[in-house]
């Protein structure tokens, strides 16, 4: 199991916190408790009470939403680096979101009397907790804007990248990119039928660009993938 220390230089060479400054970080860190969890186990549920941020170290975690008549259901894939929880440390209000870890993963939580502590000591400190729910707006737009997408081809392999934290840019390590979703998760995300995931997927690994597991696709080739956007 992963230490303390070890957990928090990991979120903070990616993601929310490696965008603020040392002093907050140091601030958020200091007050966090290492979590660990089982594949399949729930982090918090959608409507539970508001219970503070939880920020991915290892493992993965499934992100369902329940926005309208139907739901919930699984809406995105999260990796290393990426913080939930916000909304509900702002409002007070019940969660909007489920996390669920999708293999054994470990996380780092602040609990809400962690946050007041820090915005305490220094009111402006909410503008950096701010910063993550604009960057989960980045991620709803882009995520908008891949649906908008025509070709349900090029459509479908926008979603995987994004779901693999690899829609912009190739992360430096070599190590393929494990999305654990099955086919018919992804292909709710991208609109597609079920049937027509399984085709785009068995060519991409045909190609040599994925590979297919048991409720996981790795992704091996992004730039390529990416390029498929472009041309």
């Amino acid at each position: 199991m992963l230490s303390k220390e070890t957990s928090s230089e990991i979120v903070s060479r990616k993601g929310w916190l490696r965008n603020t400054p040392p002093s907050f970080r140091s601030a958020v860190l200091k007050r966090c408790l290492v979590k660990h969890f089982g594949a399949g186990a729930p982090i918090y549920a959608i409507g539970d009470e508001p219970g503070g941020l939880y920020g991915l170290v290892e493992g993965g975690l499934g992100v369902s939403i329940a926005p309208g008549e139907v739901g919930p259901y699984t809406a995105h894939f999260a990796m290393p680096g990426a913080w939930f929880g916000e909304g509900s440390v702002f409002t007070r209000q019940p969660r909007k979101v489920g996390l669920t870890a999708t293999r054994p993963t470990t996380l780092l939580h602040l609990p809400v009397h962690g946050v007041d502590e820090i915005v305490c000591d220094d009111p402006d400190a909410w503008r950096l907790f701010g910063l993550l729910a604009l960057d989960h707006l980045d991620l709803a737009m882009g995520g908008s804007d891949d649906l908008m997408i025509r070709n349900h081809v090029k459509r479908f392999v926008a979603v995987l990248l994004r779901l693999g934290d690899c829609r912009v840019a190739t992360p430096a390590n070599d190590q393929p990119i494990e999305v654990d979703l099955n086919h018919e998760d992804i292909a709710y995300m991208a609109n597609v039928a079920r049937t027509t995931a399984g085709a785009i997927l068995r060519r991409l690994e045909a190609d040599g660009h994925v590979t297919l597991s048991y409720r996981c696709v790795g992704i091996l080739a992004p730039d390529t993938l990416r390029k498929m956007l472009r041309d």
